[in-house]
């Protein structure tokens, strides 16, 4: 289509022009449909995808359809109503007034009551604590209470009863044995075996062991004997009676030696429960000591041996031993031999003088 003018000019050809916008708008038409035929596939797809709604969900949904409408026509009411007065504004906000202090004081009461409620529970807390405290010990009671009731009454145990002695003395020349009386074991200890045992020994040696001759106007000369040979020597020889050990102990500052005999307190003597046979070790014992001339024997009993001595004592009566008893807690058996002087090895110590003391008592029989 060509453009006419009144001027001498030649017309303008618009017919490409027209072609161009014809294609322009079949392009954005064609656009548009397949837009619109995808919009419509999507929705029909999310459609499909959707899972159709249950009886239930129906209900909610028209419930809340209905609640929405009747807030929606309140609304409308309220919007339409006529404006409240001036004066009932006023009275309004006089009571909003009041109301926010009664809320402000509630809120106060509130607290207070919080920390009462607090101080309950930490009591309460507390109470449960000691009442645990409480029934624990209360169940230990009964618990003890149980054991008293099955526990036997103790029996008094029967006392051991000892005679005092009648005290005689001991005839002179007496062959003094004694019985060492210790738990539940009694020991026969036999001095006067061991005396003559150390005696017959020192006469075998006496020449070797004289250390100085002291001249006595008008008596007889001392021999004085030393005293550690005679100690080593006689260590030496481990000499034995009834399986007990002799020894002969150093008393440096003095002249007189001392005998110990050795008694076996775990091992050796006759346990009480072998006494009641009739024919027991202790029986023996008694057989032996009767036979002896002039033969004395003297319980040396332990304060833990009484029931012992009690039982020994009447096995030796029976068999009419003249006996003594004393109490003595040595385990050993110690008496000094006179027969000999040894020299001393250090001088004793000065002492103050002191008063006489009083004889000390003869040992007796009963």
């Amino acid at each position: 289509m060509a453009r006419r003018t009144n001027s001498d000019e030649p017309a303008v050809n618009l017919d490409s022009l027209m072609d161009a916008l014809t294609n322009v708008v079949a392009v954005l038409i064609l656009v548009l449909i397949l837009l619109q035929a995808d919009v419509g596939q999507k929705v029909q797809r999310l459609l499909d995808d959707l899972p159709p709604a249950t009886p239930e969900q129906i209900e909610k949904s028209r419930q809340e359809l209905a609640a929405l409408t009747r807030e929606r026509d309140h609304n409308k009411a309220l919007l339409n109503a006529k404006a409240p007065e001036p004066q009932l504004v006023e009275q309004t906000k006089a009571q909003l007034a009041l109301l926010e202090k009664s809320i402000k004081d509630s809120d106060v009461r509130l607290l207070d009551l919080e920390k009462l409620r607090q101080l309950q529970v930490r009591h309460q807390s507390e109470r449960d604590a000691e009442q645990k405290k409480t029934d624990a010990l209360i169940a230990e009671i009964r618990k003890f209470e149980a054991l008293l009731d099955n526990t036997p009454l103790p029996q008094a145990k029967k006392p051991d009863v000892v005679r005092i002695p009648n005290s005689r003395e001991i005839p002179a020349g007496a062959n003094v044995y004694f019985a060492h009386v210790i738990g539940d074991r009694v020991h026969l200890v036999d001095p006067v075996t061991a005396r003559k045992m150390i005696m017959d020994e020192f006469e075998k040696v006496r020449s070797k062991m004289l250390r100085d001759t002291i001249k006595v106007k008008g008596a007889r000369d001392r021999k004085v004997y030393d005293q550690e040979k005679l100690v080593k020597h006689f260590d030496s020889l481990k000499l034995q009676v009834r399986g007990q050990k002799i020894s002969l102990l150093p008393n440096r500052p003095w002249t007189r030696l001392p005998m110990r005999i050795e008694i076996d307190t775990k091992n050796g003597g006759v346990p009480l429960a072998a006494m009641n046979a009739q024919n027991s070790e202790w029986h023996r014992i008694c057989n032996l000591v009767r036979s002896f001339p002039k033969s004395v024997l003297i319980f040396r009993v332990h304060p833990n041996g009484f029931p012992t001595y009690l039982k020994a004592r009447e096995i030796a009566d029976r068999f009419n031993i003249p006996c003594g008893w004393e109490i003595n807690g040595s385990p050993n058996h110690v008496e000094t031999i006179n027969d000999f002087e040894v020299n001393r090895l250090e001088q004793p110590k000065p002492q103050a003088p002191k008063p006489p003391a009083p004889p000390a008592p003869k040992k007796g029989l009963d």
